[in-house]
């Protein structure tokens, strides 16, 4: 990865703010990017990078919500849908 766009889907994503998958699944990453490290989150794609949009959605999802609940749980302020 060198960071440039059309780089990663998450650099397009998150950093260059260029559609990637279309919504809701783009705003998705970008709020799990608030809820997580840049690298953290890069990590955790790289096992899902490969699936159609339609296979990410539910995967996406549902790290969105595991993380917003443990951001609430921890304390964070104005998190959720």
């Amino acid at each position: 990865m060198n960071g440039k766009p059309g780089d990663h889907p998450i650099t397009d994503i998150v950093r260059h703010r260029i559609a990637r998958y279309g919504d809701p699944l783009d705003s998705q990453i970008r709020q799990l990017g608030e809820l997580m490290s840049y690298h953290r989150l890069c990590d955790w794609f790289e096992q899902h990078w490969s699936r159609s949009p339609q296979q990410l959605e539910p995967i996406v999802a549902a790290k969105l919500e595991e993380m917003q609940r443990s951001a609430q749980e921890g304390g964070w302020e104005n998190i959720g849908p």
